[in-house]
This record gives structure tokens, C-alpha cells and sequence, in this order.
């Protein structure tokens, strides 16, 4: 049973094995959840150092500093679940434009048009008009993956 979970932890991890698209990816979310660890990392170190002159006692200081760390996991683990909330859409691009500092893409899968607002992810160079297209997108963040 242990080697079988070894085994399938070295699959997920394996940089070798990733496909281009699936490394991508794992850069991009990665650079997104470095951004958002930036705020709690200060948050932990203000309540360990800046609390001193405060707290004189060190193990209130460290009760703080441990529940600030566990409210940082807990915020860092929501927003890794939320960025991996992918939907899977395939269809002919009807409809693409840049607007601002985002895309719009509009796809057409069977009857329905399906409209996406795209700030990450997106090349001009890699979609076209009348293609069809394969990609994941998250919704909260508004992120496209192409799948090639």
C-alpha cells in the first residue's frame, strides 16, 4: 500500500513525465499563489517580531504567531481549491478580442454560445477565428488553459 501511494505521489510531481500545457499551468498558479503568500508571510513575521515591545511574555507571543500562521494556511489553502476549479469547454471560435487587459472568446459548442472573459492564459497567436479550440477555464479568476 506504501509503495503504491510513493509511486502515484512521483506521477503528480514528476516534471519529466508533464506535458508542456501541464507545466505551464503549474508555473502560472504557482506565480499566483507566491503573489498571495507574500501578505501572510509579513502578517507572521509582524506578529513574532513586532509584538516585543507588547508582549513581554514569549509563549503568548508564540500562541499569536501560531494562530496567525494557521489562519494563513487555512487563507492559502482556500484560494489553491479555488484556482483549481477548472471546466473543461471545446468548441469553434466565433468571436475574439482584446479588450482593456482582458479577452473575450466566444465559443460555440453544439446550439449554445458559450461567452468567456479571459485575463491569463490566452496567446493572440495560438487562437483564430473558425478554430476549434480545447481549453480549461476557471471562473473566480478568470483564467484559459489551452490544451493542445
Amino acid at each position: 500500500m506504501k509503495k503504491e501511494f510513493k509511486q502515484e505521489i512521483k506521477k503528480k510531481v514528476d516534471l519529466k513525465s508533464m506535458s508542456q500545457t501541464e507545466k505551464d499551468v503549474s508555473t502560472m498558479f504557482g506565480k499566483m499563489i507566491l503573489k498571495k503568500s507574500i501578505i501572510p508571510i509579513i502578517l507572521i513575521l509582524l506578529s513574532f517580531f513586532g509584538t516585543n515591545s507588547f508582549i513581554p511574555n514569549i509563549w503568548v507571543r508564540f500562541g499569536i504567531t501560531l494562530a496567525v500562521t494557521a489562519g494563513s494556511f487555512y487563507y492559502l489553502k482556500l484560494y489553491r481549491d479555488k484556482l483549481q476549479q477548472l471546466k473543461y469547454y471545446e468548441g469553434k471560435v466565433i468571436y475574439f478580442q482584446k479588450k482593456e487587459n482582458q479577452y473575450e472568446l466566444l465559443l460555440k459548442n453544439g446550439k449554445l454560445p458559450i461567452k468567456l472573459n479571459v485575463k491569463k492564459g490566452l496567446d493572440e497567436n495560438n487562437v483564430r477565428k473558425n478554430q476549434i479550440l480545447r481549453l480549461y477555464y476557471n471562473e473566480p479568476e478568470k483564467i484559459a488553459i489551452i490544451v493542445k
